[in-house]
Protein backbone atom coordinates (compact mmCIF):
# COMPACT_ATOMS: atom_id res chain seq x y z
CA UNK A 1 0.00 0.00 0.00
CA UNK A 2 2.57 2.32 0.98
CA UNK A 3 3.64 2.64 -3.14
CA UNK A 4 0.34 4.18 -3.74
CA UNK A 5 -0.65 5.95 -0.75
CA UNK A 6 1.36 8.21 1.68
CA UNK A 7 -0.89 8.70 4.90
CA UNK A 8 -2.54 4.97 5.57
CA UNK A 9 -4.61 5.18 8.69
CA UNK A 10 -4.79 1.43 10.57
CA UNK A 11 -7.67 0.61 12.94
CA UNK A 12 -8.16 -2.02 15.29
CA UNK A 13 -10.89 -3.01 16.55
CA UNK A 14 -9.96 -6.57 18.29
CA UNK A 15 -10.47 -6.81 21.89
CA UNK A 16 -6.43 -7.21 22.48
CA UNK A 17 -4.06 -4.52 21.82
CA UNK A 18 -2.88 -4.30 18.11
CA UNK A 19 0.97 -4.36 19.10
CA UNK A 20 2.55 -5.92 16.20
CA UNK A 21 1.46 -3.45 13.98
CA UNK A 22 2.05 -0.69 16.12
CA UNK A 23 5.09 -1.25 16.88
CA UNK A 24 6.15 -1.72 13.21
CA UNK A 25 5.07 1.86 12.24
CA UNK A 26 5.58 3.34 15.88
CA UNK A 27 8.48 5.80 14.42
CA UNK A 28 6.76 6.91 10.89
CA UNK A 29 4.30 9.17 9.80
CA UNK A 30 3.28 7.32 6.86
CA UNK A 31 0.77 4.86 9.40
CA UNK A 32 -1.24 6.39 12.00
CA UNK A 33 -2.48 3.41 14.52
CA UNK A 34 -5.55 3.39 16.57
CA UNK A 35 -6.61 0.79 18.57
CA UNK A 36 -9.55 0.47 20.80
CA UNK A 37 -9.12 -2.67 23.73
CA UNK A 38 -8.95 -4.24 26.83
CA UNK A 39 -5.95 -3.27 29.20
CA UNK A 40 -6.00 -4.51 32.28
CA UNK A 41 -3.05 -6.15 34.83
CA UNK A 42 -2.34 -9.38 33.31
CA UNK A 43 -4.22 -9.30 30.09
CA UNK A 44 -2.36 -9.77 26.84
CA UNK A 45 -0.87 -8.37 25.32
CA UNK A 46 -0.11 -6.44 28.38
CA UNK A 47 0.56 -3.12 26.22
CA UNK A 48 -1.17 -0.06 24.70
CA UNK A 49 -1.49 2.51 27.79
CA UNK A 50 -2.83 5.10 27.21
CA UNK A 51 0.43 7.32 26.99
CA UNK A 52 1.73 5.08 24.38
CA UNK A 53 1.36 7.71 21.43
CA UNK A 54 4.53 6.07 19.35
CA UNK A 55 8.01 7.33 19.17
CA UNK A 56 10.51 10.03 17.55
CA UNK A 57 8.85 11.39 14.10
CA UNK A 58 5.53 8.89 15.12
CA UNK A 59 5.17 10.79 17.84
CA UNK A 60 1.02 11.03 18.55
CA UNK A 61 0.71 8.98 15.64
CA UNK A 62 -0.17 5.83 17.90
CA UNK A 63 -3.17 6.21 19.37
CA UNK A 64 -4.64 3.67 22.14
CA UNK A 65 -7.60 3.57 23.25
CA UNK A 66 -7.89 1.34 26.76
CA UNK A 67 -10.69 -0.11 27.79
CA UNK A 68 -12.51 -1.80 30.72
CA UNK A 69 -14.71 -4.72 30.62
CA UNK A 70 -18.11 -4.66 29.82
CA UNK A 71 -18.52 -2.03 27.06
CA UNK A 72 -21.62 -2.13 24.91
CA UNK A 73 -22.53 -1.07 21.79
CA UNK A 74 -23.52 2.29 22.02
CA UNK A 75 -20.67 3.32 24.61
CA UNK A 76 -18.20 1.59 21.70
CA UNK A 77 -19.17 3.40 18.89
CA UNK A 78 -19.83 7.17 20.03
CA UNK A 79 -16.09 6.43 21.86
CA UNK A 80 -15.31 5.47 18.52
CA UNK A 81 -16.23 8.18 16.57
CA UNK A 82 -15.25 10.97 18.57
CA UNK A 83 -11.78 9.63 18.38
CA UNK A 84 -11.80 8.12 14.93
CA UNK A 85 -13.43 11.86 13.18
CA UNK A 86 -10.44 14.09 14.81
CA UNK A 87 -8.09 11.47 13.31
CA UNK A 88 -9.57 12.33 10.01
CA UNK A 89 -9.53 15.56 10.66
CA UNK A 90 -5.95 15.93 11.85
CA UNK A 91 -4.12 13.10 9.51
CA UNK A 92 -6.43 12.97 6.61
CA UNK A 93 -5.49 9.55 5.77
CA UNK A 94 -5.55 8.46 2.12
CA UNK A 95 -6.61 4.81 2.60
CA UNK A 96 -7.59 2.68 5.63
CA UNK A 97 -7.12 -0.74 7.19
CA UNK A 98 -9.13 -2.21 9.69
CA UNK A 99 -9.19 -5.28 11.65
CA UNK A 100 -12.60 -6.58 12.74
CA UNK A 101 -11.80 -8.42 15.36
CA UNK A 102 -14.66 -10.93 16.92
CA UNK A 103 -13.56 -11.43 20.35
CA UNK A 104 -15.32 -8.87 22.31
CA UNK A 105 -18.56 -9.91 21.49
CA UNK A 106 -20.88 -11.71 23.70
CA UNK A 107 -20.10 -15.15 24.66
CA UNK A 108 -17.02 -15.02 23.41
CA UNK A 109 -14.59 -17.29 25.78
CA UNK A 110 -12.38 -14.20 26.53
CA UNK A 111 -15.74 -12.62 28.68
CA UNK A 112 -14.75 -9.17 28.25
CA UNK A 113 -16.70 -7.26 26.31
CA UNK A 114 -20.58 -6.72 25.72
CA UNK A 115 -20.68 -6.25 22.37
CA UNK A 116 -22.85 -7.95 19.93
CA UNK A 117 -22.44 -7.44 15.81
CA UNK A 118 -23.81 -3.69 15.80
CA UNK A 119 -20.82 -2.67 17.87
CA UNK A 120 -17.98 -3.46 15.65
CA UNK A 121 -20.38 -2.87 12.20
CA UNK A 122 -20.94 0.42 13.78
CA UNK A 123 -17.71 1.55 13.69
CA UNK A 124 -16.98 0.21 9.69
CA UNK A 125 -19.85 1.85 8.95
CA UNK A 126 -18.30 5.10 10.02
CA UNK A 127 -15.32 4.48 7.90
CA UNK A 128 -17.00 3.83 5.17
CA UNK A 129 -19.23 6.79 4.98
CA UNK A 130 -15.65 8.18 4.37
CA UNK A 131 -15.43 7.18 0.72
CA UNK A 132 -11.66 5.76 0.79
CA UNK A 133 -10.02 3.30 -0.11
CA UNK A 134 -10.87 0.31 2.31
CA UNK A 135 -9.24 -2.98 3.35
CA UNK A 136 -11.17 -5.27 5.89
CA UNK A 137 -9.14 -7.87 7.54
CA UNK A 138 -10.51 -10.72 10.35
CA UNK A 139 -9.13 -10.41 14.04
CA UNK A 140 -9.96 -12.99 16.95
CA UNK A 141 -12.60 -14.52 17.56
CA UNK A 142 -13.01 -17.78 19.56
CA UNK A 143 -16.69 -18.50 19.72
CA UNK A 144 -16.58 -19.88 15.98
CA UNK A 145 -20.54 -19.22 15.08
CA UNK A 146 -20.50 -15.65 16.32
CA UNK A 147 -17.30 -14.88 14.58
CA UNK A 148 -18.92 -15.36 11.58
CA UNK A 149 -22.21 -14.04 12.66
CA UNK A 150 -20.12 -10.45 12.13
CA UNK A 151 -17.76 -11.23 9.03
CA UNK A 152 -21.16 -12.30 7.74
CA UNK A 153 -22.62 -9.22 8.78
CA UNK A 154 -20.10 -7.13 8.11
CA UNK A 155 -19.69 -8.52 4.55
CA UNK A 156 -23.52 -7.69 3.74
CA UNK A 157 -22.82 -4.15 5.05
CA UNK A 158 -20.05 -3.46 2.62
CA UNK A 159 -21.72 -5.14 -0.21
CA UNK A 160 -24.98 -3.28 0.89
CA UNK A 161 -26.96 -6.16 0.73
CA UNK A 162 -28.13 -6.00 4.37
CA UNK A 163 -31.50 -5.47 3.69
CA UNK A 164 -31.97 -8.42 1.29
CA UNK A 165 -30.01 -10.85 3.83
CA UNK A 166 -31.93 -13.55 5.64
CA UNK A 167 -32.31 -13.36 9.54
CA UNK A 168 -32.04 -17.14 9.42
CA UNK A 169 -29.22 -18.81 9.65
CA UNK A 170 -29.61 -21.30 6.50
CA UNK A 171 -28.94 -25.23 6.80
CA UNK A 172 -25.73 -26.56 6.53
CA UNK A 173 -22.97 -28.69 8.00
CA UNK A 174 -22.72 -26.56 11.02
CA UNK A 175 -26.07 -25.81 11.63
CA UNK A 176 -26.88 -26.81 15.19
CA UNK A 177 -23.88 -24.67 16.39
CA UNK A 178 -26.11 -21.79 15.72
CA UNK A 179 -28.60 -22.64 18.37
CA UNK A 180 -30.83 -21.53 20.20
CA UNK A 181 -31.55 -18.92 18.29
CA UNK A 182 -30.67 -19.91 14.51
CA UNK A 183 -30.58 -16.15 13.43
CA UNK A 184 -27.84 -13.92 12.31
CA UNK A 185 -28.13 -11.31 15.09
CA UNK A 186 -26.78 -10.85 18.24
CA UNK A 187 -27.58 -9.94 21.90
CA UNK A 188 -25.61 -7.80 23.30
CA UNK A 189 -24.65 -9.29 26.70
CA UNK A 190 -25.17 -7.72 30.60
CA UNK A 191 -21.80 -8.03 32.07
CA UNK A 192 -21.28 -5.28 34.36
CA UNK A 193 -19.84 -2.28 32.54
CA UNK A 194 -16.57 -0.85 34.47
CA UNK A 195 -16.19 1.83 31.92
CA UNK A 196 -17.37 5.35 33.49
CA UNK A 197 -18.63 7.75 31.66
CA UNK A 198 -15.95 9.68 33.71
CA UNK A 199 -13.17 7.63 32.71
CA UNK A 200 -14.12 7.52 28.75
CA UNK A 201 -14.27 11.32 28.68
CA UNK A 202 -10.78 11.69 30.35
CA UNK A 203 -9.32 8.94 27.79
CA UNK A 204 -11.28 10.62 25.03
CA UNK A 205 -10.15 13.99 26.18
CA UNK A 206 -6.14 13.27 26.16
CA UNK A 207 -6.56 11.39 22.82
CA UNK A 208 -8.31 14.36 21.14
CA UNK A 209 -5.19 16.54 22.99
CA UNK A 210 -2.65 14.64 21.76
CA UNK A 211 -3.66 14.53 18.64
CA UNK A 212 -3.35 17.93 18.09
CA UNK A 213 -0.05 17.47 17.49
CA UNK A 214 -0.61 15.63 14.23
CA UNK A 215 0.39 17.10 11.41
CA UNK A 216 -2.11 17.72 8.45
CA UNK A 217 -1.39 15.73 5.26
Amino acid sequence: MKEKFNRVLYVDLDLHHGDGVEDAFCATTKVLTVSLHKFSAGFFPGSGALCDVGMGKGKYYSVNVPLQDGIGDKQFISTFNRIIQKVKERYEPEAVVCQCGADGLVDDPMNSFNLSHRGVAGCVDSLLKWNLPLLLLGGGGYNTPNTARLWTFLTGLVTGKLKCMPIDIPEHNYFTMYGPSYELSLTPGNRKNENTSENIKSVINQILENLENVSKG
